[in-house]
C-alpha cells in the first residue's frame, strides 16, 4: 500500500493542512515545478520550512533525514504539505507528468545534494498483456495421431485434458499427461503426436506482449496445473459461447491470469514466502489430487461416494473442502464439468448426442438433455445446430 503525506508516519518530516491558506502568504516566492522523473540521484534541502501542494497529476514525495541511508520514505502528496527545514526531499511522478507548487519565505536557501546511485520508482505496468485472441480449439485425437509440425508468429497454449500427448519443440521431446500444459513461443517449431492411447486437449493461440525476462520462464517446459490455474481454463471455456457481454474480455483475462499463475509457480521467492499453514497446504494438495482424479475419470460414471472412498475422506469433509475452496458442491462440480466437456464434444461433430451422453456417463440421453438445457438454456441438439 502507498502512504499519503496525511499519514501519521509523515509527521517526523513535516505536517499537512486541510486548507491551502498556509501558502497564501508566500505567493511572491511560489514556484511551479513540472515533475517527469521516475528516478532521482539528488535531494533538495531547505534552510527553512517549505510548503507545497500538488497542482496536477499524482506525485510521490521521497524524503529522508540521512542522505547516506539506503532506505528512503515515500509518500503520495495529499493536501497542502509542510516539509520541516533540513529534511531532504525530492519528487517522482506516478504518472506521465505532475506539477507541484512550492512556497517558502524570502531568504530561504535551497541546495542540491547528490547521492551515490539512483532511487528509482518501478511504475506499475503489466508484465504481460494479451493483445488479441487469435483462435482456440478442443481437439480429440485417436491413438497413433501424428501432426508433422509448424511454427508461426503467435503464442500457443496446449492443455491436455485426457490421455497423453507427445510434443517436440526444436528437437526437444516432451510428454504431457492429463492436467498438464505447455506453451509454444513465437517461431518455435513444434510437432504433436499420440502413441497407444487417445488424447483430448485444448489449444489456445494468441498474440502476447510479455517482458523479455519472462519468456524463458514459460517456454520449453511442462507445467502441472493446480486448481487455481484450472479455474482460469474453465473460465476461458465457459466464456467462449459469446452469450454475454464482454465474453471475449473474460477469455483474455483468463489467459492473462493463467500465465501470471504459471510465472508465479516458477518463482522461488513466491514459494519461499508463501508461508502456507500446514492445514491449508494439506487441503490444497488433497483438492488438487481430487480434481485431477475427477478430470481423468470424467468420461466414466462415478459419484461422490466413490470419491470419498478413493480418498478416504468423509462426505461432510469433502463437501466442506469444495465449498471452502471452490464455492461449489462436489456433485455440482462434477456435473458442470461433464456438461462443459459435452459442449466441446458437440463442437467436434464426431459423436451423436446419444453417444456423448454415454461417453460422459449420464444415465440416459433424456437426463443428459434435461441437464444440458437447465445449465445452458438450450438443448444439445439446438446447440449443435447453432455452431454448425
Amino acid at each position: 500500500m502507498f502512504s499519503k503525506t496525511s499519514s501519521v508516519s509523515f509527521l517526523k518530516y513535516g505536517e499537512v493542512f486541510s486548507e491551502s491558506e498556509t501558502m497564501s502568504d508566500y505567493h511572491e516566492n511560489n514556484f511551479l515545478i513540472t515533475v517527469q522523473d521516475t528516478n532521482i540521484n539528488r535531494f533538495l534541502q531547505a534552510s527553512d520550512d517549505v510548503y507545497l501542494k500538488s497542482i496536477e497529476g499524482i506525485c510521490m514525495l521521497v524524503v529522508t533525514k540521512n542522505i547516506n541511508s539506503e532506505n528512503y520514505d515515500t509518500f503520495v502528496i495529499h493536501r497542502t504539505v509542510k516539509i520541516n527545514k533540513g529534511t531532504l526531499f525530492n519528487f517522482i511522478t506516478l504518472g506521465n507528468e505532475a506539477k507541484i507548487e512550492l512556497a517558502f519565505i524570502p531568504g530561504t536557501i535551497i541546495q542540491n545534494l547528490f547521492f551515490k546511485g539512483t532511487f528509482a520508482y518501478d511504475r506499475m505496468r503489466p508484465s504481460i498483456q494479451v493483445k488479441e485472441l487469435i483462435a482456440y480449439y478442443y481437439n480429440i485425437r485417436s491413438s497413433n495421431y501424428n501432426f508433422p509440425g509448424e511454427s508461426d508468429n503467435y503464442w500457443e497454449i496446449t492443455f491436455v485434458d485426457n490421455g497423453k500427448l507427445h510434443t517436440t519443440i526444436n528437437g526437444q521431446e516432451y510428454t504431457l499427461s492429463s492436467n498438464q500444459l505447455i506453451i509454444y513461443g513465437p517461431g518455435q517449431y513444434h510437432k504433436q503426436q499420440t502413441q497407444n492411447e487417445s488424447c483430448s486437449y485444448l489449444t489456445i493461440i494468441f498474440d502476447l506482449n510479455i517482458r523479455e525476462k519472462y519468456k524463458r520462464a514459460i517456454t520449453d517446459r511442462v507445467f502441472d496445473i493446480d486448481y487455481e490455474m484450472r479455474k482460469s481454463i474453465e473460465a476461458f471455456v465457459q466464456s467462449n459461447d459469446f452469450n454475454h457481454a464482454y465474453d471475449v474480455d473474460m477469455m483474455i483475462i483468463s489467459i492473462e491470469k493463467l500465465i501470471v499463475d504459471l510465472l508465479r509457480s516458477t518463482s522461488k521467492s513466491h514459494h519461499k514466502n508463501a508461508g502456507t499453514p500446514m492445514q491449508q497446504k494439506f487441503e490444497n494438495e488433497l483438492l488438487n489430487e481430487i480434481l485431477l482424479y475427477i478430470n481423468e475419470n470424467i468420461y466414466t460414471s462415478f459419484n461422490v461416494e466413490e470419491l470419498c472412498e478413493t480418498f478416504a475422506i468423509s462426505r461432510s469433509s469433502l463437501q466442506s473442502l469444495f465449498r471452502n475452496h471452490l464455492n461449489i458442491a462436489p456433485k455440482e462440480y462434477i456435473s458442470n464439468l461433464k456438461l462443459e466437456k459435452s459442449k466441446m464434444l458437440i463442437k467436434e461433430s464426431k459423436y451423436s448426442i446419444s453417444e456423448i451422453a454415454s461417453i460422459l456417463g449420464f444415465s440416459s440421453i433424456h437426463y443428459f438433455s434435461r441437464r444440458f438445457k437447465q445449465e445452458f438454456g438450450i438443448s444439445p441438439t439446438e446447440y449443435g445446430n447453432k455452431i454448425i
